[in-house]
């Protein structure tokens, strides 16, 4: 599957990293391999992923955006990870939102895989801030929304989806303000997602598919519609 390209990529100049001591040029091409597995990367896409690793490299050590324990497994354990659910994504001219967006994952990745349009959710500032000041790396549009979820109103989205934000049960709830009758939903989850759908249908009635994650054994995506409280 591949996406139609714009040539006129809009260029980020404002941040200008030097990541000497940290070394991913094996890693960056695994994850590049394993991509390619279900999605081919063209050339822009690829330079576009690494000037967003590299910026996020660097405003991570300002400011704690993903854990120092997975910065030397970054393009696995969050740029594969998030890319993953480009497989379960129907039309990517449709409407997209990253709920917690945090600093970009998965919601800056997908925007560059090919999303036309992607809004990504965050509260906090220093993250929303730093997202506006790359959304750039993607020739495709992002809109950053600096607001708790509960603030926001009147916006409806085809495709909502999150990674590491909250409880399932939590998620459906947001779902309910935010997604349009016919859309779905894709999280990533963790191994407790057993748990959480069992505790989610107590207070809704969804339709869900379970896929595997490629970058962890006991993770799982969910793919959810037809949300009902009951």
């Amino acid at each position: 599957m591949q996406f139609e390209i714009n040539k006129n990529l809009a260029k980020n100049n404002s941040v200008q990293p030097d990541l000497s001591c940290h070394d991913l040029t094996h890693e960056r091409d695994q994850a590049f391999h394993e991509i390619n597995n279900f999605f081919t990367l063209n050339l822009e896409q690829k330079k576009s992923l690494e000037t967003y690793v590299s910026s996020l490299l660097t405003e991570n050590t300002k400011f704690n955006f993903i854990g120092k324990s997975t910065i030397d497994d970054i393009w696995h354990r969050h740029i594969l990870d998030s890319a993953q659910l480009i497989k379960f994504i129907d039309n990517p001219q449709r409407k997209f939102a990253d709920l917690g967006s945090g600093a970009g994952l998965p919601g800056m990745v997908m925007s560059i895989l090919g999303l036309k349009e992607i809004h990504l959710i965050e509260k906090s500032f220093r993250k929303a801030d730093f997202l506006r000041r790359n959304k750039n790396i993607s020739k495709n549009k992002i809109y950053v929304h600096q607001a708790k979820l509960e603030e926001l109103n009147q916006i409806l989205f085809d495709c909502i989806m999150s990674r590491a934000l909250a409880p399932l049960v939590k998620l459906l709830e947001y779902c309910q303000k935010f997604l349009s009758p016919q859309g779905y939903c894709l999280f990533l989850k963790g191994k407790n997602l057993p748990n959480e759908i069992n505790l989610a249908k107590q207070q809704f009635q969804f339709d869900y598919e379970l896929f595997e994650s490629i970058t962890a054994p006991d993770s799982r995506i969910i793919k959810i519609n037809n949300i009902k409280k009951l």
